[in-house]
C-alpha cells in the first residue's frame, strides 16, 4: 500500500492499547493482555452487525479467502468456479489450496452469470466463489439455487461490496462462508487533498 491511509486519534488509541499490553498475538498470553481482546471484540461486533453466529478476523482479505476455502474442504484436485473479472487474490487462493480454478462468464452485474456457473459444474466441482465486484451485487439468490441443486459450497467475496444488502440481508451472509476486507482502497478512501 502506498501509505496514504488516514489514521486518526481514535485508531491510534486503540493500537496503543494493544502495544501497551505487549501482547501482539491473537490467542493466549491471557495474563499480560490487561483485558485487551481486540480481535474477539471485533468478531463479536461483526457477528451482531451481520446477524450471523460466527465471525473470524484474519490478517487480510486474502487470508480470509484461504480460510474460507479450507473451511469448505476445498483441496487438491477440487474445482472452484469463479469469475474471470475479479481481484487477483480470488484466483491465487484457489491455486494455493491446490484446487483447479474454472472460470464462468460474468453478466450485466459484472459478477458471475448463474447460467454459466451451472454449465461449468463437473463431478470435480466443490465450490463456487462469487465475487460482488466493484460494489455490484451478484444474482446471489439464483447462484444459491445453483449451488444447492449441485450440492456445492457457495463462498462469497464481499470485500468490494461490504455493507451492501439484498432483501435486508448483508452480502457475505448468503453463502456457506463470506469474506470481507477493510483494505482502505475497498472502502472508497480518498486522500485528504483530493
Amino acid at each position: 500500500m502506498p501509505g496514504f491511509e488516514l489514521i486518526g486519534d481514535e485508531e491510534r488509541r486503540e493500537i496503543q492499547q494493544v502495544l501497551d499490553s505487549s501482547v501482539l498475538m491473537r490467542y493466549g498470553f491471557d495474563g499480560g493482555r490487561n483485558g485487551q481482546w481486540k480481535c474477539r471484540e471485533l468478531e463479536q461486533q461483526l457477528a451482531a452487525r451481520f446477524r450471523i453466529r460466527h465471525a473470524h478476523v484474519c490478517s487480510s482479505g486474502t487470508a480470509a479467502l484461504s480460510t474460507a476455502l479450507a473451511a469448505c474442504g476445498v483441496g487438491a484436485g477440487d474445482e472452484v468456479i469463479l469469475p474471470p473479472f475479479t481481484f487477483v487474490a480470488d484466483l491465487e487462493t484457489v491455486l494455493f489450496a491446490g484446487a483447479v480454478p474454472v472460470f464462468a462468464e460474468i453478466d450485466h452485474t459484472l459478477c458471475l452469470d448463474p447460467r454459466s456457473v451451472a454449465q461449468a459444474v463437473t463431478p470435480k466441482t466443490k465450490a463456487v466463489l462469487v465475487v460482488h465486484m466493484c460494489g455490484a451485487m451478484a444474482q446471489i439468490d439464483t447462484l444459491m439455487d445453483v449451488c444447492e441443486r449441485h450440492n456445492l459450497a457457495l463462498i462469497e467475496d464481499a470485500a468490494q461490496a461490504a455493507g451492501a444488502t439484498f432483501r435486508g440481508r448483508a452480502l457475505g451472509t448468503f453463502g456457506k462462508v463470506g469474506c470481507l476486507s477493510y483494505d482502505y482502497v475497498r472502502r472508497g478512501w480518498r486522500r485528504p487533498d483530493q
